[in-house]
């Protein structure tokens, strides 16, 4: 059933937005965008793309605090009446007051605000506030801004937010010791907003500060009435809620009726669980639950998601408030898939996605847009090396290898030209080159083997941190779990790497998995990478069968001799590349049998345990090409109060430079990557505590990886790559030195004050 109010919607990009009256949508003006009455509920459509291309939609209805159980009711149905007219491919959201997603707030800049009262509804009539001589309002967060008002009271006033007192003509502002650069500069831009849209720009503003004097702190006081600056409490506030596990994801196929039932499903989850005739439930730590709508589910069902969505947080006992998002089959957003461990995403409809993962990577590598050139690019891109895109310089610097150890005396240096490290140890790589301005520059890699010890990390970590020190903090510190090796990391080795078993305490013996190489003789290594010179690398691997990927080469040595076996999927430049390998492997010796795929003698089939069983799971090219596809880009906010709490505030996806403050620190999340952006007037306190902000950002993601398996890039400001800056709409490498300071901003607020 189409609705004569939504008849214009959509059909350009934008922003547009109905508040509920009497259970009909009524568009509001644009200049009122952002104002939200809290006794009442809003439809907000996002439509995003150009108009020669295919248009994408995000719904969002937004329930305000003291909003009606008939207009709550009225805005779910509308908004799907809404989706049925946009031929039903928006993600739904639902939003309620004072717990909306960054995207969300990202729409309202600098902030959200709002107001007390609302529309008269079809039950019950609101009373709008009409205002009144002195009011107090309160900015909470620091990137997603809120305006709410308050009682004018002193025992409104924390420690940790803003406020604008306004009281006839005067507006004070109220900002929290330790506020971020962007914070402040948003809260003043809020305070000159509401001297030229309700004071007719006669207003006097004046900022209360860590600066400022006791007379003035003293006046902001006299002014609300009450209290003084001791009077401040901690603001424990929080937005968790109890789960069974803080940081599980749960994945569930319901069953409806006149009460859901839940069928749980185990990790890990796949794409293959999803069914086009049900509804499933994906319930995360950090991105709220999501209902998921097979293409053949009932029409009635769909239209009744919100209802199945209530009805589970009730079982489950959340909050009312935790945030649901409704995805159908075939619209799923990044945010959902990267909770799956597989997600086919490289499929000739979705090639494109592929493409611009490496388009400034590989340009003009692949330019034809066939099926058959768009799974090449996919596989290339599944492929290459980690965090292709991270690369300070083509590898032709100088570099230093330093086995780390607990004692001092035990810590080694290797020899480049023969590049080996073992899995049992940790080692700190000191790279040295020349930057895009030709000056000197310096990545300390920390590469930490699968069986390391926790020893011999923290021993790592440690001799990572000297080596910064020693560089007064210019140097980027990349920390690189096996596997999970860049592309810059292998091209410093010149695509010669091996990484094999054993270590220091062994004497770096030859040995295998199984531990019997003395008396079975048998190594097997995989060979893998997309160009010779830069991203090959060979590592050992378990002697089974299983261990065999049939788009990789693999060299197995057994006492008689060695076979290089080609996968059906390999490539002619890893063939390559193992001819090479097989001599600094296993030595001259031994016959060199090649075969391929299919063409295995007994023996060799003997050696590994008998032939592997038929896998289920993609190709590895194919499995981390769709991993990279499916991971959404985050930027978020991380503050660590003088306690050591830390706190995270994701920022809204379309974040840029500006949003990064010199005193902050920041992580940019590419999924496969993390880079920690620190400014250049951190506090202490955030320095010291760059490990635990990493290991609770990930242990409270839910995602597939952990401490041990991320990459993590830790940056300082003015020291950027180029990957990193191209991660942004647009880079300005002067941007804070021409930047206003804080300083500046005041004066400026302050001459504007009306004589």
């Amino acid at each position: 059933m189409e609705h004569p109010a939504f008849e214009e919607a959509g059909q350009s990009p934008g922003l547009e937005i109905w508040t509920i009256d009497k259970f009909e949508p009524v568009a509001i003006e644009s200049k009122v965008y952002g104002k939200f009455y809290n006794g009442d509920s809003y439809i907000v459509l996002k439509t995003t793309g150009d108009n020669s291309s295919t248009l994408s939609y995000d719904l969002h209805f937004w329930l305000g605090s003291k909003t009606t159980q008939d207009k709550k009711g009225a805005a779910a149905i509308l908004t799907i009446t809404l989706d049925d007219q946009l031929g039903g491919r928006a993600v739904h959201h639902r939003e309620v007051q004072g717990h909306e997603t960054s995207h969300f707030l990202g729409y309202f800049q600098p902030a959200i605000r709002y107001l007390e009262g609302g529309n008269e509804s079809g039950f019950n009539e609101v009373e709008t506030n009409a205002g009144a001589e002195k009011r107090l309002l309160q900015l909470s967060g620091c990137e997603n801004m809120r305006i709410e008002e308050v009682p004018a009271d002193s025992s409104s006033l924390t420690k940790d937010h803003c406020f604008i007192l306004e009281v006839e003509h005067d507006i004070f502002v109220l900002m929290p010791e330790g506020a971020r650069a962007t914070q402040r500069r948003k809260i003043i831009s809020i305070a000159n907003s509401l001297r030229d849209d309700y004071h007719n720009g006669r207003a006097s503003i004046e900022i209360i500060d860590e600066f400022s004097s006791d007379e003035d702190v003293n006046q902001f006081f006299e002014a609300l009435g009450s209290g003084s600056k001791e009077d401040l409490i901690d603001d424990d506030s929080t937005q968790m809620y109890t789960r069974e596990n803080m940081s599980t994801v749960y994945f569930y196929k319901v069953l409806v009726g006149d009460e859901i039932d839940l069928v749980q499903i185990n990790k890990p989850f796949r794409q293959r669980h999803l069914s086009s005739e049900d509804v499933f439930i994906l319930d995360t730590p950090c991105s709220g639950v999501y209902v998921w709508l097979g293409k053949d589910v009932d029409p009635e069902v769909k239209r009744s998601y919100n209802n199945i969505a209530q009805q589970y947080l009730d079982v489950k006992g959340y909050p009312a408030w935790v945030p649901v998002t409704r995805v159908s089959e075939g619209s799923e957003s990044c945010t959902f898939k990267q909770y799956f461990h597989n997600w086919d995403s490289v499929k000739p409809a979705t090639t494109g996605s592929v493409k611009s993962i490496a388009a400034q990577i590989e340009a003009g590598l692949f330019s034809g847009d066939s099926d058959d050139e768009s799974e090449a690019f996919a596989k290339f891109v599944g492929k290459s090396a980690s965090a292709r895109g991270y690369m300070p310089d083509e590898g032709a610097g100088e570099l230093k290898v330093f086995r780390a150890s607990e004692e001092p005396e035990d810590i080694t240096e290797s020899v480049a030209e023969s590049p080996k490290l073992y899995q049992s140890d940790v080692y700190v790589v000191k790279y040295q080159y020349k930057d895009e301005n030709d000056e000197e520059a310096t990545v300390v890699y920390l590469w930490i083997g699968n069986t390391a010890d926790d020893d011999s990390k923290q021993a790592g970590v440690k001799l990572a941190g000297e080596l910064e020190e020693e560089l007064e903090g210019y140097a980027t510190i990349v920390k690189i779990p096996q596997g999970k090796e860049t592309k810059h990391f292998l091209s410093i080795f010149k695509g010669n790497l091996m990484i094999l078993c054993g270590s220091k305490d062994d004497e770096y013996k030859t040995e295998n998995f199984k531990k019997s190489y003395d008396e079975t003789g048998v190594r097997l290594f995989k060979v893998e990478g997309t160009k010779l010179g830069v991203d090959m690398r060979a590592i050992q691997m378990q002697e089974t069968a299983d261990s065999l990927e049939e788009d990789d080469i693999f060299i197995l040595e057994t006492p008689s001799a060695v076979y290089v076996w080609s996968g059906k999927e390999s490539s002619e430049q890893e063939q390559e590349a193992a001819k090479t390998a097989v001599t600094s492997l296993v030595g001259d010796d031994k016959e060199v049998i090649e075969i391929n795929q299919g063409e295995e003698p007994e023996e060799f089939w003997e050696v590994l345990g008998g032939q592997p069983e038929e896998n289920v799971e993609p190709s590895g090219w194919k499995f981390n090409a769709n991993r990279r596809v499916t991971t959404p880009l985050s930027l978020t906010a991380v503050s660590v109060r003088p306690s050591g709490k830390i706190k995270y505030e994701e920022l809204p996806p379309g974040f840029t430079q500006k949003d990064l403050s010199d005193d902050g620190a920041f992580i940019l999340d590419g999924g496969e990557e993390l880079y920690l952006w620190l400014g250049t007037n951190i506090p202490e306190r955030v320095k010291a505590a760059r490990l635990q902000i990493i290991g609770e950002y990930i242990e409270d993601d839910g995602l597939e990886r952990t401490v041990d398996s991320a990459i993590v890039v830790t940056l300082k400001q003015g020291r950027e790559p180029a990957i990193f800056k191209q991660l942004f709409p647009e880079w300005e490498d002067d941007l804070w030195e021409n930047q206003a300071s804080y300083e500046d901003i005041k004066n400026e607020t302050k001459a504007a004050n009306s004589k």
